[in-house]
């Protein structure tokens, strides 16, 4: 249910309070362990096992990493049957994730962007195999032959950069094997379903390895119907391809040349006017079911994406050299209609290609010294394009041809070290330099449709320069060999540019900064058997990159600036043989300082008017809840022949607001998933696995939009799903 209320905040204070006296416990625990010897248990043993993690561009323990990360293999996804990064929000805490028109939207303690359209890249990066991908529609991605994902907290303006802002999401995906092998799943699901996933890899000849993912998925009956058209809505089709070869040219040389593909094409985004609101024109009010739409433009979405990156390393004594060379081309073509009603009043009918260039060189130490250290430097091309952007707006007798294109160039060198100034006790610290330049050609038209003439748009071009220089600075203290506690100062950006869909004259915004400040705490106490790994934060957020809508079309402003605080927590125990369980708390309190927003007021008789201008003061961040929390278990039974598996988690979001105004929101809501894995043979060759997510079918916006012309717009989160599947191991 979307209501427009507010709740109190009592409750987050008193999980506040809670939170403090569980790290004030593991605080004690970690004191008594001091008189211990350091833990030998391994996953053997019952013991959990060592994360290794590469938030540092470098291979190392989770656990000695200064940073707030949550990471999850692939194997513990597969169980899991987290098939995507939007499925991501119900393991890991202080991330959200909601798509906007089929564009990623993530956000990390609160910091995201509402839009991340053509040119407008997102504040939380996402990263494959080392490679950075800015657009938006093509960093929703689908797991297939996933080795990890990793959700990095709080700005990395040092080692990864521009755009990093409020964290990263960096994808790992299997290298090839010299042995050969592979595995096999063909699933069906509710809505007629059918999907599959193929995975082989295997020696070519003398160092040369290769592998071969596919993965494809065809929801071919949609969640809902679009009442004006009898058509569905909210059904994807998706087909993705990715192939590695590795290359080991003697002890010291490894190449990987990577190649992707993938298309999706989506019945969406299938926008419909929230309950309870009429239209100011024609009276209308929705009234169908919570999945279904009523527009007289049928929503339709195609993402084609491919990219190739070609990863060098070579070592030195004492050094590696690494060299990520990589290129991705992103063709997004949508359609939809904006006032979501059977009246032909707004529509937006987008055609979108991107492509960037990318190179980054790392000079890596790897000798056992007292001093680690990094050097790198990352060139960074891209070229957004709207070709053309259609906004009708036939209620006002014209539409609106934008034609426009921005293009970046971004340089930047970075420096990190790590001095161990005792055997428990070590400094890091880190710079990068980056220096952007961003040039914006855009034209268009105004086609009046009564009486019939074109107006042309004056074309224009504009450039901006902005130079930047970002750090991290990170003291760590290794309590016992088991206990690590850590302060850090990070300091991120992310870009400005310009609004495309803006004629006549350029309209831009400039660069937000982030200024992050955290202490933390990573434990594994009790014999390996407990992992608890924390972290307090406050955040100074300037320059917030905002978004609002002028005639249906989206763009970005600047406002003034915002203060957050908080807590997350993750904690993993295994307490008894073939049994996990899992816990995450996220506590984020986000204000908006003193500048001016505007305000809307929904009409007795219809309709949305603009309102005066009020103070942000006070007000909640967008898609920020005040509390998330994760719940999971995995449990394997053996059987006299093969095993059972069973995993389950439950994810809670508190009330979360769709802008700056906090008139619009999503209600509380709760998301329950499970799986049962029946493993027919000890080996795990043959398996049967049913399925089900979003068990008690909660309903919940996948995005709200806050209109100022006519009505408010839904577009909803999938309801429940389940099925079955098969996977083989050979």
């Amino acid at each position: 249910m979307i209501k427009r209320n507010r709740i109190s905040t009592h409750g987050w204070r008193n999980l506040s309070s809670i939170s403090l006296l569980a790290l004030s416990v593991c605080w004690a625990t970690g004191a008594q362990a001091q008189e211990t010897k350091p833990s030998e248990a391994a996953a053997g043993d019952g013991g959990l096992a060592e994360i290794v993690v590469t938030a540092q561009k470098r291979g190392e323990n989770l656990q000695k990493v200064p940073i707030a990360v949550s990471a999850f293999s692939g194997e513990a996804l597969a169980t899991k049957g987290i098939q995507s990064v939007v499925e991501l929000t119900s393991i890991a805490p202080g991330l959200t994730y909601t798509v906007q028109a089929t564009q990623a939207t993530p956000r990390i303690r609160g910091i995201g962007t509402a839009v991340a359209g053509t040119g407008n890249e997102s504040s939380v990066a996402t990263y494959v195999d080392g490679v950075y991908y800015a657009s938006a529609t093509g960093s929703i991605l689908s797991f297939n032959n996933v080795e990890q994902v990793a959700v990095l907290k709080g700005p990395q303006g040092t080692l990864f950069g521009r755009n990093a802002t409020g964290g990263l999401i960096q994808i790992t995906t299997a290298d090839p094997k010299d042995q050969f092998q592979g595995n096999a799943r063909i699933g069906y699901g509710n809505q007629n379903t059918l999907g599959g996933d193929l995975y082989l890899t295997g020696g070519l000849g003398a160092g040369v390895a290769a592998n071969l993912a596919v993965h494809y998925s065809n929801q071919m009956d949609g969640f809902g119907t679009n009442k004006a058209t009898g058509l569905d809505v909210n059904k994807t089709r998706d087909i993705g391809v990715r192939t590695k070869f590795k290359f080991d040219l003697g002890d010291d040389t490894t190449v990987i040349a990577a190649f992707d593909y993938d298309h999706t094409i989506n019945a969406g985004p299938a926008y419909r006017p929230v309950y309870g609101e009429k239209a100011l024109f024609t009276g209308y009010s929705f009234t169908g079911g919570f999945n279904d739409a009523d527009s007289n433009t049928q929503p339709r979405s195609s993402v084609e994406q491919y990219g190739t990156s070609l990863n060098v390393t070579h070592a030195f004594s004492g050094v590696k050299l690494v060299s990520i060379t990589a290129y991705r081309h992103t063709l997004w073509d949508v359609q939809f209609d904006s006032d979501g009603t059977p009246a032909n009043l707004f529509y937006v009918n987008v055609h979108e290609p991107d492509k960037q260039f990318s190179q980054e060189l790392q000079l890596v130490s790897t000798d056992n010294g007292p001093f680690k250290w990094m050097l790198g430097g990352y060139y960074f091309h891209g070229k957004a394009t709207v070709s053309p952007g259609t906004v009708g707006l036939p209620a006002f007798g014209f539409v609106q041809f934008v034609r426009a294109n921005q293009s970046v160039s971004s340089y930047a060198g970075f420096a990190q070290g790590t001095y161990s100034l005792s055997d428990a006790t070590s400094l890091t610290v880190g710079l990068r330099y980056t220096d952007e330049s961003k040039t914006i050609n855009s034209d268009g038209e105004l086609d009046f449709i009564a009486p019939a003439f074109v107006l042309p748009a004056t074309p224009y071009t504009a450039n901006s320069h902005v130079s930047k220089l970002t750090w991290r600075v990170a003291l760590d203290h290794k309590v016992t060999q088991d206990v690590l506690i850590y302060a850090s100062y990070n300091r991120g950006f992310k870009s400005g540019g310009y609004n495309l869909f803006a004629l006549n004259t350029p309209n831009s915004f400039v660069p937000e900064q982030l200024d992050a400040f955290e202490v933390g705490l990573k434990s594994e106490l009790l014999d390996r058997k407990l992992r608890f790994n924390t972290a307090a934060f406050y955040y100074d957020f300037k320059n917030i990159q905002l978004n609002t809508y002028v005639n249906s079309a989206p763009a970005i402003y600047n406002g003034k600036s915002a203060k957050l605080y908080g807590l997350d927590a993750d904690i993993t125990a295994a307490p008894a043989q073939g049994l996990t369980l899992t816990a995450g708390l996220s506590l984020v309190h986000a204000r908006f300082d003193d500048f001016p927003i505007a305000t809307t007021v929904i009409l007795p008789t219809g309709g949305l008017v603009l309102g005066p201008f009020i103070s942000a003061k006070g007000k909640r961040l967008p898609q920020t809840p005040s509390m998330q929390i994760n719940l999971g278990f995995e449990y394997k039974h053996s059987l006299p022949t093969g095993s059972l598996s069973f995993a389950g988690d439950y994810f809670h979001s508190t009330r979360w607001y769709e802008g700056p105004e906090n008139r619009l929101s999503q209600a509380p809501y709760s998301l329950v998933n499970a799986s049962v894995t029946w493993n027919l043979d000890d080996d795990e060759k043959y398996s049967f696995k049913v399925w089900g997510r979003n068990l008690t079918n909660a309903r919940h916006a996948n995005q709200l939009t806050a209109q100022t012309n006519d009505l408010d717009m839904l577009q909803p989160a999938d309801p429940r799903t389940y099925g079955v599947s098969f996977s083989v191991k050979f």
